[in-house]
């Protein structure tokens, strides 16, 4: 079963702000946890199964919530480390 895609505002804000690059990597990663989301890459926020977070990218990561259908992104961020206070 394939589950829908929904936004919340503030992930929709972060979704709409990407580079084209990092937009398709962001849609691509969907792509996949639309057909598997507790994919075993993603982990379980809190005690909550059906609230989760994956790494799609080095750079991007998604928290959202499986429900009823649908696959609710709560939370997209986006890790830059161009700039960093300690280099390894």
């Amino acid at each position: 079963m394939a589950y829908s895609v929904e936004f919340t505002e503030r992930a929709a804000r972060v979704r709409d702000s990407l580079p084209h690059e990092r937009r398709a990597v962001l849609e691509r990663g969907l792509a996949i946890l639309v057909t598997e989301p507790r994919h075993k890459l993603s982990h379980a926020v809190g005690g909550d199964e059906s609230t989760r977070e994956i790494a799609l990218s080095r750079s991007l990561v998604v928290e959202y919530v499986i429900s009823d259908g649908k696959l609710v992104v709560l939370l997209v961020t986006v890790i830059d480390l161009t700039d960093v206070l300690i280099e390894e």
